[in-house]
């Protein structure tokens, strides 16, 4: 039986908490695979996110090379609102029968689990990881988790970076070094993207 990751997000842009969070998330879950998901529109973005070409061509940047990772487009072949329980489900017709999917999250996204659509199939037909960041509580993290019912929490060491900041940096013409992937920086220069 193979243990699979799934690590979605809108990546806008892809950084190095991202690759963290995957990385100690296969290492700690013993996965098989992590797949990445870039969302073709997600349910929680106020703002407008960049197109999903270049945030899909970003993620694919972000994750070459490493082994046991994989890139999906599976979120914009459904199309419309990229919700996680619809991406659960396709993934399953798709994968090996019994397939054990791993649903990775980051600590700031277990306190809104309850807000999202059809959140207790997820937990059913998922194992839900969350990973510590930042200033979160990992003891807060786990009492939550505890009421919550098939959730894992990972106590890790997560660079505390979020994409909102990265954007507004570039946009203001500031250094961004060591907070993105490779290739990632000259793929943002060459579409001239974030630009205030």
């Amino acid at each position: 039986m193979s243990k699979v990751g799934i690590l979605g997000g809108t990546f806008d842009p892809p950084h190095i908490g991202h690759i963290a969070l995957a990385e100690q998330a296969k290492k700690e879950c013993r996965l098989s695979e992590v797949l990445v998901i870039p969302a073709f529109s997600s349910p929680f973005k106020q703002r407008d996110a960049l197109a999903f070409r270049d945030r899909f061509e970003m993620t694919k940047l972000a994750f070459a090379g490493m082994e046991g990772f994989a890139v999906s487009d599976i979120e914009k072949k459904l199309g419309g609102v990229s919700y996680t329980i619809n991406t659960i489900r396709a993934l399953k017709e798709i994968l090996p029968p019994k397939t054990e999917l791993y649903l990775i999250i980051g600590g700031d996204q277990l306190y809104t689990i309850e807000s999202w659509y059809r959140y207790e199939s997820v937990l059913k037909e998922s194992h839900v990881v969350a990973v510590t960041r930042g200033a979160l509580s990992y003891t807060d993290m786990q009492e939550y988790a505890n009421e919550l019912g098939r959730v894992k929490v990972l106590n890790c060491d997560i660079p505390d970076i979020s994409s909102t900041e990265i954007r507004e940096r570039l946009a203001a013409g500031e250094d961004v070094t060591g907070l993105l992937p490779e290739g990632v920086p000259e793929y943002i220069a060459k579409e001239g993207l974030y630009r205030g």
